[in-house]
């Protein structure tokens, strides 16, 4: 029989923990890393000593070094915070550490010792990993078989007792992170036309009405942000130049990105931003706003008229954070 002769599920049957594990892996779709984007944080403690503390969470690695584990993981949780000790330097050198869950399975095709109840393990742990290479940001760079997924490196100076927040690189991965794209469009929506250039020292809306209200996914961690503007009239040989920028809730700016006209004629204008979300803005009405500028010195305007196109692309997506 080549099958694994129980699948999930036939009533009266136990599948086996490969068959279990392949649930887990199929949840993940074959990826590895923290369930929810604030898990198995690694942080200095409040009041910094040789250790650093692990935030409660969950995670999914794969099952890499068993014969025949393919398309098979572990899931597993920590339910409360962990404080980790890490050892301190000499003065003649500094180090760094990787801070890395790991499952231990000495039936999973790893040498590990079994725990003195089988039953109730403990098979998962928390480890550091000492003094790896400079700039290391996985343990599967020093140990490619390994069941374990990598959590933060904390790089050490020379004669450190006490880890700082400045010294913990956070080098967590979503198992399965989310995104979700849309693109709205404004098309022929100014019949008296609005221009830019004019005002040179504040930002204005721009072109008018070019604000749309977005609701922001109770998972979201970021939002991306991306304008095409086709279209735009530069009615005369006078130079424009400014700049255009995305704004977020009224309270987070984009980088402002230049605008330039010296011939009459119609141009494209693009502008782009990502914007960390606070907690406070999931689930919520947020806007996502156009605004314009112009540079002082430089009389030259760009309008949007009924021939101007404005394309907005926003990306919702998941990454770490702390909250």
């Amino acid at each position: 029989m080549t099958w694994d002769g129980v699948p999930w599920f036939v009533e009266g049957t136990a599948a086996s923990e490969e068959v279990l594990r392949l649930i887990a892996d199929v949840a993940a779709c074959g990826g590895e890393g923290i369930i929810s984007p604030a898990d198995l944080r690694v942080s200095a403690l409040d009041v910094p000593a040789g250790a650093v503390q692990v935030a409660p969470g969950a995670m999914v690695a794969i099952r890499r070094a068993a014969a025949g584990g393919g398309s098979q993981s572990y899931a597993a949780r920590m339910p409360t915070t962990e404080q980790v000790t890490i050892e301190p330097t000499a003065v003649d050198g500094g180090r760094s550490d990787l801070i890395i869950a790991r499952v231990e399975d000495p039936y999973g095709g790893e040498t590990w010792p079994a725990p003195e109840d089988p039953e109730i393990g403990p098979y998962v742990f928390t480890r550091v990993i000492p003094d790896v290479p400079a700039g290391t940001t996985s343990i599967l760079d020093i140990d490619p078989d390994s069941t374990s997924i990598t959590l933060a490196r904390v790089d050490l100076p020379a004669g450190t007792t006490s880890i700082t927040a400045a010294m913990v690189t956070d080098l967590r991965q979503l198992a399965r992170p989310r995104s979700q794209t849309t693109r709205r469009y404004l098309y022929g929506a100014w019949a008296t036309p609005d221009d830019v250039g004019a005002i040179t020292d504040a930002w204005e809306a721009f072109p008018l009405g070019a604000t749309w209200t977005e609701k922001v996914p109770e998972w979201a961690t970021h939002v991306s942000a991306h304008v095409t503007i086709t279209g735009l009239l530069h009615p005369d040989a006078v130079e424009a130049r400014g700049q255009l920028r995305l704004s977020f809730a009224d309270t987070q700016h984009g980088a402002g990105m230049p605008y330039i006209a010296t011939v009459a004629g119609r141009v494209v204008a693009q502008v782009g931003a990502k914007f960390t979300l606070d907690p406070a803005d999931r689930g919520e009405l947020r806007d996502i706003d156009l605004e314009g500028t112009g540079t002082a010195g430089v009389t030259g305007v760009l309008r949007a008229d009924a021939y101007t196109v404005v394309a907005l692309e926003v990306t919702y997506s998941q990454e770490p954070v702390s909250a």
